[in-house]
Protein backbone atom coordinates (compact mmCIF):
# COMPACT_ATOMS: atom_id res chain seq x y z
CA UNK A 1 0.00 0.00 0.00
CA UNK A 2 1.60 3.27 -1.08
CA UNK A 3 2.34 5.41 2.66
CA UNK A 4 0.52 8.19 2.19
CA UNK A 5 -2.91 6.68 0.97
CA UNK A 6 -5.55 7.85 3.61
CA UNK A 7 -8.49 5.94 4.44
CA UNK A 8 -11.89 5.89 6.52
CA UNK A 9 -13.12 2.82 8.65
CA UNK A 10 -16.71 3.48 9.70
CA UNK A 11 -17.35 1.65 12.85
CA UNK A 12 -13.32 1.35 13.10
CA UNK A 13 -13.58 1.22 16.79
CA UNK A 14 -14.64 -2.03 17.88
CA UNK A 15 -14.57 -5.86 16.51
CA UNK A 16 -13.89 -5.72 13.15
CA UNK A 17 -13.95 -2.23 12.38
CA UNK A 18 -10.76 -1.92 14.84
CA UNK A 19 -8.87 -4.51 13.45
CA UNK A 20 -9.04 -3.27 10.23
CA UNK A 21 -8.41 0.03 11.02
CA UNK A 22 -5.44 -1.45 12.62
CA UNK A 23 -4.62 -3.75 9.77
CA UNK A 24 -4.34 -0.66 7.36
CA UNK A 25 -2.60 1.29 9.77
CA UNK A 26 0.42 -1.02 10.11
CA UNK A 27 0.04 -1.30 6.08
CA UNK A 28 0.93 2.52 6.03
CA UNK A 29 -2.20 4.26 5.42
CA UNK A 30 -3.60 6.96 7.86
CA UNK A 31 -6.42 6.64 8.81
CA UNK A 32 -9.86 7.83 10.29
CA UNK A 33 -11.62 5.41 12.22
CA UNK A 34 -15.10 6.91 12.56
CA UNK A 35 -17.29 5.85 15.67
CA UNK A 36 -21.01 7.41 16.58
CA UNK A 37 -21.41 6.71 20.21
CA UNK A 38 -19.11 4.70 22.72
CA UNK A 39 -16.74 7.01 23.67
CA UNK A 40 -14.45 4.31 25.71
CA UNK A 41 -13.78 2.28 22.76
CA UNK A 42 -13.07 5.23 20.55
CA UNK A 43 -10.46 6.79 23.10
CA UNK A 44 -9.08 3.01 23.62
CA UNK A 45 -8.32 2.48 19.74
CA UNK A 46 -7.31 5.94 18.92
CA UNK A 47 -4.66 5.24 21.71
CA UNK A 48 -3.60 2.09 19.32
CA UNK A 49 -4.04 3.72 16.44
CA UNK A 50 -1.74 6.26 16.82
CA UNK A 51 1.02 3.91 18.38
CA UNK A 52 0.87 2.34 14.82
CA UNK A 53 0.48 5.11 12.48
CA UNK A 54 0.81 8.85 14.54
CA UNK A 55 -1.20 10.66 11.41
CA UNK A 56 -4.31 9.03 12.45
CA UNK A 57 -7.28 9.30 14.86
CA UNK A 58 -10.42 8.82 15.93
CA UNK A 59 -13.70 10.75 14.59
CA UNK A 60 -17.17 11.28 15.22
CA UNK A 61 -20.33 11.03 13.29
CA UNK A 62 -23.67 9.34 12.54
CA UNK A 63 -23.13 8.40 9.24
CA UNK A 64 -26.50 7.20 8.82
CA UNK A 65 -27.70 10.79 8.06
CA UNK A 66 -26.43 12.26 4.84
CA UNK A 67 -25.67 15.69 6.14
CA UNK A 68 -23.05 14.16 8.85
CA UNK A 69 -21.31 11.76 6.02
CA UNK A 70 -21.08 14.69 3.94
CA UNK A 71 -19.49 16.76 6.91
CA UNK A 72 -17.54 14.29 7.92
CA UNK A 73 -15.78 13.23 4.47
CA UNK A 74 -14.97 17.09 4.13
CA UNK A 75 -13.45 17.64 7.11
CA UNK A 76 -11.08 14.34 6.52
CA UNK A 77 -10.55 15.84 3.08
CA UNK A 78 -9.40 19.56 4.45
CA UNK A 79 -7.27 17.87 7.42
CA UNK A 80 -5.41 14.87 5.05
CA UNK A 81 -5.22 16.59 1.59
CA UNK A 82 -7.15 13.43 -0.02
CA UNK A 83 -9.58 10.45 0.57
CA UNK A 84 -8.23 7.58 -0.78
CA UNK A 85 -10.11 4.40 0.48
CA UNK A 86 -13.28 4.07 2.26
CA UNK A 87 -14.30 0.97 3.98
CA UNK A 88 -18.24 1.14 5.02
CA UNK A 89 -17.89 -1.06 8.14
CA UNK A 90 -20.33 0.26 10.45
CA UNK A 91 -23.74 -1.63 11.20
CA UNK A 92 -25.78 -2.97 13.57
CA UNK A 93 -27.01 -7.02 13.74
CA UNK A 94 -30.24 -7.82 15.96
CA UNK A 95 -32.96 -10.71 15.80
CA UNK A 96 -36.33 -9.83 15.23
CA UNK A 97 -39.25 -12.01 13.18
CA UNK A 98 -41.00 -10.75 10.95
CA UNK A 99 -44.81 -10.20 13.12
CA UNK A 100 -42.35 -8.69 16.00
CA UNK A 101 -40.62 -6.42 13.51
CA UNK A 102 -42.35 -2.38 13.79
CA UNK A 103 -41.74 0.61 11.10
CA UNK A 104 -39.07 1.89 13.51
CA UNK A 105 -36.80 -0.99 13.70
CA UNK A 106 -36.73 -1.66 10.06
CA UNK A 107 -35.96 2.10 9.61
CA UNK A 108 -33.08 2.02 12.17
CA UNK A 109 -31.44 -1.27 10.88
CA UNK A 110 -31.83 0.23 7.24
CA UNK A 111 -30.58 3.50 7.91
CA UNK A 112 -27.76 2.14 9.82
CA UNK A 113 -26.51 -0.83 7.62
CA UNK A 114 -27.52 0.72 4.29
CA UNK A 115 -27.94 3.80 3.89
CA UNK A 116 -24.95 4.53 5.99
CA UNK A 117 -23.01 2.63 3.58
CA UNK A 118 -24.55 5.02 0.73
CA UNK A 119 -24.30 8.01 1.86
CA UNK A 120 -20.42 7.74 2.89
CA UNK A 121 -19.77 6.22 -0.46
CA UNK A 122 -21.92 9.35 -2.20
CA UNK A 123 -19.74 11.34 -0.20
CA UNK A 124 -16.37 10.59 -1.46
CA UNK A 125 -16.62 9.98 -5.02
CA UNK A 126 -16.17 13.80 -5.74
CA UNK A 127 -13.13 13.46 -3.89
CA UNK A 128 -11.84 10.20 -5.46
CA UNK A 129 -12.82 11.12 -8.93
CA UNK A 130 -11.08 14.71 -8.61
CA UNK A 131 -7.56 12.21 -7.69
CA UNK A 132 -9.01 9.49 -10.12
CA UNK A 133 -8.48 6.69 -7.48
CA UNK A 134 -10.50 5.10 -5.38
CA UNK A 135 -10.61 1.57 -3.53
CA UNK A 136 -14.23 1.16 -1.69
CA UNK A 137 -15.20 -2.12 0.61
CA UNK A 138 -18.43 -2.32 1.27
CA UNK A 139 -19.48 -4.40 4.50
CA UNK A 140 -21.76 -7.53 3.27
CA UNK A 141 -23.03 -10.61 4.55
CA UNK A 142 -23.08 -14.28 4.19
CA UNK A 143 -27.00 -13.00 5.49
CA UNK A 144 -26.85 -10.87 2.24
CA UNK A 145 -27.13 -14.05 -0.18
CA UNK A 146 -28.95 -16.80 2.40
CA UNK A 147 -32.05 -16.25 3.87
CA UNK A 148 -32.15 -16.69 7.98
CA UNK A 149 -35.01 -17.10 10.22
CA UNK A 150 -35.51 -13.92 12.03
CA UNK A 151 -33.21 -11.57 10.02
CA UNK A 152 -35.45 -10.10 7.42
CA UNK A 153 -34.26 -6.60 8.01
CA UNK A 154 -30.61 -7.17 8.87
CA UNK A 155 -30.29 -9.59 5.85
CA UNK A 156 -32.53 -7.12 3.21
CA UNK A 157 -29.99 -4.35 4.63
CA UNK A 158 -27.22 -6.40 2.95
CA UNK A 159 -28.87 -7.63 0.29
CA UNK A 160 -29.30 -4.08 -0.83
CA UNK A 161 -25.96 -3.51 -0.18
CA UNK A 162 -24.11 -6.10 -2.76
CA UNK A 163 -26.70 -4.41 -5.40
CA UNK A 164 -25.28 -0.94 -4.58
CA UNK A 165 -22.05 -2.90 -4.40
CA UNK A 166 -22.36 -4.04 -8.43
CA UNK A 167 -23.59 -1.00 -9.71
CA UNK A 168 -21.63 1.59 -8.45
CA UNK A 169 -18.58 -0.34 -9.41
CA UNK A 170 -19.59 0.23 -13.12
CA UNK A 171 -20.32 4.19 -11.92
CA UNK A 172 -17.03 4.76 -10.83
CA UNK A 173 -14.94 2.79 -13.11
CA UNK A 174 -14.40 5.58 -15.60
CA UNK A 175 -12.60 7.41 -13.09
CA UNK A 176 -10.48 4.36 -11.87
CA UNK A 177 -11.94 3.57 -8.34
CA UNK A 178 -13.28 0.08 -7.30
CA UNK A 179 -16.19 -1.03 -5.37
CA UNK A 180 -15.96 -4.59 -3.66
CA UNK A 181 -17.75 -6.16 -0.79
CA UNK A 182 -16.73 -8.31 1.89
CA UNK A 183 -19.31 -10.80 3.24
CA UNK A 184 -18.48 -11.58 6.56
CA UNK A 185 -19.88 -15.48 7.92
CA UNK A 186 -19.66 -15.49 12.16
CA UNK A 187 -17.16 -13.33 13.46
CA UNK A 188 -16.93 -13.45 16.54
CA UNK A 189 -17.13 -10.06 17.98
CA UNK A 190 -19.14 -8.00 20.93
CA UNK A 191 -21.91 -7.64 18.57
CA UNK A 192 -22.24 -11.42 17.88
CA UNK A 193 -21.26 -12.49 21.06
CA UNK A 194 -24.69 -13.62 22.19
CA UNK A 195 -25.78 -15.37 19.32
CA UNK A 196 -22.86 -17.21 19.58
CA UNK A 197 -23.50 -17.86 23.27
CA UNK A 198 -27.01 -19.16 22.20
CA UNK A 199 -26.60 -21.34 19.24
CA UNK A 200 -22.97 -21.26 18.24
CA UNK A 201 -22.37 -25.05 18.81
CA UNK A 202 -25.30 -25.45 15.88
CA UNK A 203 -24.20 -22.97 13.57
CA UNK A 204 -20.15 -24.19 14.01
CA UNK A 205 -21.06 -27.20 12.28
CA UNK A 206 -21.83 -25.60 9.09
CA UNK A 207 -18.24 -24.06 9.06
CA UNK A 208 -15.96 -26.05 6.76
CA UNK A 209 -13.20 -24.76 8.92
CA UNK A 210 -14.78 -25.34 12.22
CA UNK A 211 -14.23 -22.34 13.56
CA UNK A 212 -15.76 -18.64 14.61
CA UNK A 213 -13.72 -15.98 12.29
CA UNK A 214 -12.18 -13.54 13.52
CA UNK A 215 -11.62 -9.47 13.15
CA UNK A 216 -8.11 -10.59 11.54
CA UNK A 217 -9.69 -12.62 9.03
CA UNK A 218 -11.50 -9.66 7.58
CA UNK A 219 -9.28 -7.24 7.91
CA UNK A 220 -6.82 -9.25 5.54
CA UNK A 221 -9.02 -9.31 3.30
CA UNK A 222 -9.82 -5.68 3.38
CA UNK A 223 -6.55 -4.77 3.55
CA UNK A 224 -6.47 -6.49 -0.14
CA UNK A 225 -9.39 -5.23 -1.54
CA UNK A 226 -8.03 -1.48 -0.77
CA UNK A 227 -4.89 -2.36 -1.91
CA UNK A 228 -2.96 -1.17 -5.08
CA UNK A 229 -2.63 -4.98 -6.09
CA UNK A 230 -6.40 -4.98 -6.22
CA UNK A 231 -6.82 -2.43 -9.31
CA UNK A 232 -8.47 -5.54 -11.24
CA UNK A 233 -11.03 -6.52 -8.60
CA UNK A 234 -14.38 -4.67 -8.82
CA UNK A 235 -17.72 -4.96 -8.09
CA UNK A 236 -17.34 -8.39 -6.36
CA UNK A 237 -19.00 -9.75 -3.07
CA UNK A 238 -16.12 -11.74 -1.61
CA UNK A 239 -17.02 -14.36 2.07
CA UNK A 240 -14.86 -14.39 4.29
CA UNK A 241 -16.69 -17.37 6.32
CA UNK A 242 -14.61 -20.37 6.63
CA UNK A 243 -16.98 -22.08 4.20
CA UNK A 244 -19.94 -21.19 6.50
CA UNK A 245 -23.09 -22.47 4.05
CA UNK A 246 -20.95 -23.76 0.85
CA UNK A 247 -21.51 -27.24 1.53
CA UNK A 248 -24.33 -29.17 3.62
CA UNK A 249 -23.64 -30.97 6.33
CA UNK A 250 -19.74 -29.93 6.76
CA UNK A 251 -19.35 -31.75 10.38
CA UNK A 252 -19.11 -34.76 8.57
CA UNK A 253 -15.98 -34.35 6.91
CA UNK A 254 -14.79 -34.08 10.33
CA UNK A 255 -16.25 -37.25 11.31
CA UNK A 256 -14.78 -39.05 8.79
CA UNK A 257 -11.56 -37.55 9.02
CA UNK A 258 -11.29 -38.51 12.98
CA UNK A 259 -12.40 -42.01 12.16
CA UNK A 260 -9.64 -42.64 9.61
CA UNK A 261 -7.28 -40.55 11.59
CA UNK A 262 -4.64 -43.20 12.41
CA UNK A 263 -4.21 -43.92 8.61
CA UNK A 264 -2.26 -40.85 8.35
CA UNK A 265 0.02 -41.65 10.85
Amino acid sequence: MDEKRVAIVTGGTRGMGRAISEHLAGAGAVVAAVYHSNEAAAEEAGASLKRISPESGVFRADVSRAAEAGRLVKELDARYGRIDILVNNAGIFDFNFIEDMTGEYLDRVMNVNFKGQFFMLQAVIPYMKKNHYGRIANASSVSGRFADVGLTAYAASKAAVNMMTGIASAELAPYGITVNAYAPGIIHTDMTDAMIRERGDIQVQQISSRRFGTGDDAAALVAFLVSPGAAYITGEIIGVDGGFFKVQNAYRAYEYAEKHKQELL
